[in-house]
């Protein structure tokens, strides 16, 4: 025999090896067991139903976690970790002195569809089985009772959570507090939810109803308190621990800490990521209302702005939420379900869709069908009439059959028992005043099924034979006819399937992996390669978003590089059309670093970028001051290659013009302002000393990598009839060809400190 706690009572019970099924000699409640494989395992068991019985669920969880880790088809765990997930408190009834479950966490989700309660029906055996089913049903049967009574209550904005009562029974500090704040607030204009003023007229029933409803429906909590203890005191803990949950699962809410007389470092750990406000420093309740105000009212001017526009269903900001939403329909979540419904009607408070949608998670279907499956009618449901509101006609058309559907199901039922009642008195029948009984209950239900039929068959026998091969024939061609046209429906579904599979599902995949790569390349910091990707996903998800964010990272990836950038080193900076691949747009402008001084670097394009004349009629003589290809760089190019940002950070530089004659010039006088220039004799002889430095590729990609090109320097000679360029070989050369095209290589100094 060994020891263990009633997890009902806490009373101690007397168990044999094997059990997984007991009786409490103290409370009479039927109970399942666990496997106690050791006294470590029985010991840790004790201590979470100690805890859970004393409502600090989250305690108590965290030990049934700790079991599983050590054996996860432990059934009694799992079914632990559903009862601390729904706040399960059971108590006393005082007309059965039974033990009985109180929901004291309620969710949206049914315990039906909680993992851990299909886990441990997966593990239990048959007797826990039945234990765990029974009081699921029971669970269930309060949680909906619970949410049908939180349906019907009004939203608030802010919920006050504080402890209203200390271990003598007197009202605390803190409901001073909790007091005054809840009258300053109201007002404001806000609707706040405060126990002891909210609950004073719900007075001998439950209160969960309405404090899961105002959990739900509060844009903010405000918690308050004077010390450590007062925070962690179990119910206001599990009033803000419950309100935290829903902010780390997505829902827009704030939850503000306000503390007096106390170190902050002593609030729960939980609250370490929040803002708290000192409630004992001037200024407190401005700052706290102007907080509520940005939380509660800011909801406001997006509500305005939906109701100027269409609601659609397949809009682009909502059509993803409300797929997410039916494929949680599709998994049984209903909380997230209804959740992102919301979110859908937070944009389009008009979208049928997202009413249908609520409409099935509140019913707890899966598919939209299956609402024809429901018991009863919910045309009284103010889901359903919105869709009736707000639906388009075929929309309209389909849920008002299901309903016709329920009340026509619901009507042949009732019929169905008046029917088979006849038939029973029918075929019993012994006497005449037996079949017109009987006639007179087929009388009752005209037109279903063969009643007429049988009413006949009752009156003349004669005609009985007669009749039943006439509804034998109907039911007949009624089945054909409804074979046929599943057969006819079957085959146009499979086609419709084939049609979405290839035109809507495979090119959805390929987007999603596309944007997979990208989001790996951005990773990986290849921006690059995220930017030619994105490019093309701009209307996939948030593509274009990412798309700005890649350029954005490269601009600033480069941007680093030519501030780290050494004499020699490569770098990119501007884009440039380059037109040796047809049909390419612009592409990064690889420049070669020959000089650094100070917060400068002189840069040289890598590869020839383009082909310009040196002047663009003969007339003109070879004078870098006047030529076409100065202006060329420093207008067109200029404009073209960088944007505005970068084109301040091009320094304008002093560089030597080659007159005709220029002995009378001083010297001074001989040189240009140019922010983009090319290369002379001098820089060429000073920067690029090797003869592979000098020979120039056109750019364009690996195709053209190999292709070599001569390019054009500023310095000319032959008395100003000729300029100088660089030919294949590396080789300096003068051109009389003035108007030839030659390759250009930019170069300019850029000034680090003003980069973008």
């Amino acid at each position: 025999m060994s020891m263990f706690k009633c997890k009902m009572c806490g009373g101690t019970l007397d168990i044999s090896s094997g059990m997984t099924v007991a009786e409490c000699q103290y409370c009479g409640t039927k109970q399942t067991l666990p496997r106690l494989d050791d006294e470590k395992k029985a010991n840790l068991y004790d201590r979470a139903n100690y805890f859970r019985r004393n409502g600090e669920f989250d305690k108590a969880m965290s030990i049934y976690e700790q079991i599983l880790n050590e054996d996860n088809t432990d059934a009694e765990a799992y079914w632990s970790l559903v009862l601390g997930r729904y706040g399960i408190e059971y108590v006393e009834d005082p007309m059965t002195h039974k033990r009985i479950p109180t929901v004291n966490r309620t969710q949206m989700i049914s315990i039906f569809a909680d993992e851990d309660y299909k886990s441990a029906l997966k593990y239990a055996d048959g007797y826990q089985r039945g234990v765990y089913e029974a009081e699921a049903r029971a669970i269930d049967e309060i949680q909906k009772g619970i949410l049908n009574i939180s349906r019907q209550e009004e939203p608030f904005d802010v919920f006050i959570c504080y402890k209203e009562k200390d271990k003598m029974g007197r009202r605390t500090q803190d409901s001073v507090l909790a007091n005054d704040l809840y009258h300053q607030l109201t007002a404001e204009g806000f609707k706040v939810f405060f126990a002891r003023i909210t609950l004073e007229n719900k007075l001998g029933t439950a209160y969960e109803p309405y404090i899961f409803a105002a959990l739900n429906s509060a844009k903010v909590m405000v918690v308050l308190g004077t010390k450590p203890e007062y925070f962690k005191a179990v119910w206001v803990k599990n009033e803000w621990f419950r309100y935290l949950t829903m902010i780390r699962n997505g829902a827009k809410k704030m939850l503000i800490p306000a503390y007096k007389d106390m170190n902050p470092y002593d609030l729960p750990e939980e609250f370490s990521h929040l803002q708290a406000l000192d409630m004992s420093q001037i200024g407190f309740l401005q700052d706290l209302i102007r907080g509520i105000k940005k939380v509660v009212e800011k909801e406001a001017p997006q509500q305005e702005s939906q109701n100027t526009a269409p609601a659609s269903p397949n809009s682009a900001n909502v059509s993803p939420l409300l797929k997410r939403a039916f494929l949680f329909l599709e998994d049984g979540d209903w909380h997230s379900a209804n959740e992102y419904c919301e979110k859908v009607l937070d944009m389009e408070p008009e979208n049928a869709m997202a009413y249908l949608g609520k409409l099935m998670a509140a019913y707890q279907v899966s598919k939209q069908e299956g609402l024809a499956n429901c018991k009863i009618s919910f045309e009284e449901d103010k889901n359903y009439q919105k869709i009736l509101r707000f639906g388009d006609q075929r929309l309209k058309q389909l849920v008002e059959g299901y309903v016709q559907q329920i009340n026509e199901r619901n009507e042949h039922n009732r019929k169905q028992g008046v029917y088979q009642g006849a038939i029973f008195r029918m075929e019993h029948a012994l006497r005449e005043q037996d079949y017109r009984e009987a006639a007179r209950q087929f009388e009752l239900v005209p037109g279903f099924e063969d009643a007429n039929e049988r009413k006949q068959q009752c009156l003349v026998k004669a005609e009985q034979i007669k009749c039943r091969e006439q509804a034998h024939k109907k039911r007949k061609k009624k089945i054909l006819s409804i074979l046929v046209f599943a057969t006819i429906f079957s085959i146009i579904m499979i086609f419709v399937a084939f049609y979405y599979y290839f035109r809507v599902v495979i090119p959805r995949k390929h987007n999603e992996w596309n944007y997979q790569w990208a989001m790996e390349a951005m990773e990986s910091e290849n921006y690059d390669k995220a930017v030619s990707i994105l490019e093309k996903l701009k209307k996939y998800k948030d593509g274009e978003k990412q798309l700005e964010l890649a350029m954005k990272k490269r601009k600033e990836k480069r941007r680093q590089e030519l501030c780290e950038a050494e004499i020699g080193d490569n770098v990119y900076f501007g884009e440039y059309k380059e037109d040796a691949i047809l049909g390419k747009g612009k592409e990064q402008i690889e420049w070669l670093v020959l000089d650094k001084k100070e917060n400068k670097v002189l840069l040289l394009s890598k590869y020839c970028l383009d082909e310009q004349p040196f002047c663009d009629t003969e007339s003109e003589s070879a004078v870098w001051k006047d030529s076409y290809i100065r202006t060329w760089l420093n207008e067109t190019f200029l404009e073209e290659a960088f944007d505005e940002g970068e084109r301040k950070a091009i320094s304008t530089e002093k560089v030597r013009s080659y007159y005709v004659t220029y002995s009378d010039l001083k010297e001074d006088q001989k040189k240009v302002k140019d922010k983009v220039f090319l290369f002379d004799e001098e820089e060429v002889d000073k920067y690029l000393t090797e003869t592979s430095d000098r020979q120039a590729e056109i750019s364009g990609g690996d195709y053209y990598k190999y292709m070599k090109c001569e390019w054009m320097l500023r310095s000319t000679g032959d008395n100003g009839k000729a300029f100088q360029y660089i030919n294949f070989w590396g080789d300096l050369q003068v051109s009389k060809d003035l108007t030839s095209l030659s390759g250009i290589r930019p170069a300019l100094w850029l000034n680090l400190d003003k980069l973008p």
